[in-house]
């Protein structure tokens, strides 16, 4: 029994020491688990701490501390940042920390203060680069910015400034497509329509034809283009057209048009004109129906010219004088043909400071064009293309210029040409602008240095001081002989004339204008007065007798001259004219009264033989009864308009 209990205790005592082994065992690892804590903490580095816990995987309690400091340290990081990323970053990687709720807090504090502030910045900053591509990738950060308009419109503005320089059609149609939001696509597209039709380029008219991108007269377009597409009389570019636009067809003045340049074009494969072809195809040759009506009248009288039939020509030319192209080869037809063109594609001003160009091009008109560039500070500009008059569709080459840039000879196939390519001269109207040009006139010899001295030059002006487009007549001013017509730039009113060694009088006619003689001034101007004007401001034109000093009881030739254009004015007019006339001295046996109320019977009489109505022309006269200020001593005739009766309805 002793001996079981000495053996019991002796087990016991062995427990106990086992025990006491396996503590101190333990006390003696957590301390090595305490100190390498304490170790990784001190190091200040998260990533020393996840390794304790990976080293130390069990044991909880230090693992947890571990966790709770990562915690702490990785939020003292993040506010050390004081970003809204920096906590929106820890909140997703800490998500059970006690410190979330502190950096929710503080995001819902400061989030739209700061994300303001950084709208700003970054706004400045896309602003200080100011590119397209800065204010694109703002407004891809901020859809919602305040700034959103402001980058779109600088981004619009970049599009336009870096897309459109020469404002050709291909350049408008490029931008159109290419960017459908721009805001300036309405003026682009404006653009686009005036552009065609100044150039009658076939993209532009196919291209919005078929994207009616605007509300605009489509139909009033088409035709407007077609009927100068076909201008030239070419029959495939009819054909061409109602190819691909059938619409056109229906137009019955179109397709009349079509007839007639298939017509022409067969009368002049033919190997000469008779008289039975002329008599059968009249309207043919006594009506400009299109371009080639120019070289088929030119084929007709081509004998004429031969033998030199001045009246067989001036009679086959009557019925289309009033066309400039027939009035410049009439006025130029026995004239010395002028030396050749000097073929160069590149040529200089004296002072080398402009050049020509002589190109063809997509943005052209058609064949060969002039372009200008000039020198800037020794450098060469980019060139750009000379406006019609100077351009056209047909070939312009050999251009020659002054230094000033503002008179220019070259040669070219339009108009009615005596050569294959006649010699032109033409005057810039306005030094600050290369688009102001008087109508080209033919000439035979080039002379820079003495041009501007050789010619007058002008405006044709309506009452409110806007350019007309007209055909202007210079006359000898005693015998009334005509001696050149000219032609306004319709865009400009400005023209030009060749210096006359006689005195000369200057009249343009508008229908439904009056206009009077005028003198070569300086600083010419002439102006036109409408007649719906003058009447609804019941307003008087006064102009000076047109009676001569010597014989003023008789009508000379330019007294009829000024009638007749007096009666081209009237023509279809709803108006009654009055005419009163007031002479300051009597003619032989004749009084003032008596002299005026003849001459007023003799204007009266002009009138009605030049096709007015005798019932639309009242006449009158007056002597000397009815002083004007500031006509003391002048004869004079006052021009009024009324309407009778129901018309004034």
């Amino acid at each position: 029994m002793m001996f079981g209990l000495k053996i019991f205790r002796l087990k016991l005592s062995s427990l106990f020491l086992f025990l006491l082994l396996l503590i101190s065992q333990v006390s003696f690892s957590q301390t090595e688990v305490a100190n390498a804590l304490k170790e990784a903490y001190n190091s200040k580095s998260i990533d020393a701490l996840n390794k304790f816990i990976q080293t130390y995987p069990n044991e909880t309690i230090y693992v947890e501390e571990a966790l709770r400091i990562i915690d702490q340290m990785a939020f003292e990081i993040a506010s050390q940042k004081n970003t809204i990323e920096a906590y929106e970053e820890y909140i997703e990687n800490h998500p059970n920390a006690v410190q979330t709720i502190k950096a929710k807090q503080w995001i819902e504090l400061n989030a739209k203060k700061i994300k303001l502030e950084k709208e700003e910045s970054d706004y400045d900053n896309a602003k200080q680069i100011n590119t397209i591509e800065s204010y694109t990738d703002f407004i891809a950060k901020y859809p919602k910015s305040k700034y959103y308009n402001y980058a779109k419109e600088n981004i619009h503005k970049f599009q336009y400034e870096q897309n459109i320089s020469t404002f050709s059609v291909e350049e408008l149609i490029r931008f159109l497509i290419k960017y459908p939001q721009n805001p300036n696509n309405k003026y682009i597209y404006d653009t686009l329509q005036v552009q065609t039709l100044r150039y009658l380029s076939y993209d532009g008219f196919t291209f919005i034809s078929n994207n009616l991108l605007f509300n605009i007269d489509i139909e009033d377009f088409q035709t407007t283009f077609a009927f100068a597409y076909t201008q030239s009389g070419e029959s495939k570019d009819f054909e061409k057209l109602f190819k691909d636009f059938p619409q056109l067809k229906s137009n019955t003045k179109l397709s009349s048009n079509y007839q007639a340049a298939k017509t022409i074009e067969a009368l002049l494969k033919l190997p000469s004109i008779d008289n039975k072809t002329y008599n059968s195809n009249r309207q043919y040759f006594t009506s400009i129906k299109n371009d080639k009506s120019i070289d088929l009248i030119k084929k007709y009288i081509k004998p004429f010219i031969d033998q030199k039939k001045i009246s067989n020509i001036n009679k086959a030319l009557e019925p289309v004088e009033d066309d400039f192209r027939v009035k410049q080869f009439q006025q130029t037809i026995f004239q010395n043909p002028p030396l050749p063109p000097h073929n160069k594609n590149i040529s200089f001003s004296q002072d080398s400071n402009i050049k020509l160009i002589v190109e063809t091009a997509p943005r052209g008109y058609g064949k060969n064009d002039i372009y200008i560039s000039l020198k800037k500070d020794g450098i060469w500009q980019s060139p750009f293309i000379l406006p019609k008059p100077i351009n056209s569709i047909y070939n312009e080459i050999s251009p020659i210029i002054n230094n000033e840039g503002d008179v220019l000879y070259f040669y070219s196939e339009n108009g009615m040409n005596h050569q294959e390519l006649d010699l032109y001269i033409s005057f810039r109207a306005d030094k600050n602008s290369w688009n102001d040009w008087s109508i080209p006139l033919k000439v035979n010899t080039i002379d820079l240095k003495n041009a501007k001295k050789n010619f007058h030059r002008g405006y044709v002006l309506n009452q409110n001081s806007k350019p007309m487009g007209a055909l202007v007549y210079i006359e000898d001013e005693r015998t009334g002989e005509r001696l050149f017509v000219s032609q306004t730039n319709e865009k400009t009113g400005y023209f030009a004339f060749p210096k006359q060694t006689r005195p000369i009088n200057i009249i343009s006619i508008n229908k439904g204008y009056i206009s009077k003689y005028y003198s070569p001034d300086k600083d010419l101007i002439i102006r036109q007065d409408l007649i719906d004007d003058l009447y609804s401001k019941r307003m008087i034109l006064t102009i000076e007798s047109i009676f001569p000093d010597e014989s003023p009881d008789k009508l000379n030739i330019a007294a009829s001259n000024y009638l007749n254009y007096l009666a081209k004015s009237l023509e279809d007019s709803k108006y009654v004219i009055t005419i009163s006339v007031h002479t300051q001295k009597g003619y032989k046996t004749m009084t003032e009264e008596e002299l005026s109320w003849h001459q007023a019977t003799l204007i009266k009489d002009k009138l009605i033989d030049a096709g007015i109505s005798f019932q639309n022309v009242v006449a009158a006269g007056y002597g000397n009864s009815s002083p004007l200020l500031g006509w003391e001593g002048k004869s004079r005739i006052e021009i009024g308009f009324m309407i009778i009766g129901s018309q004034e309805d």
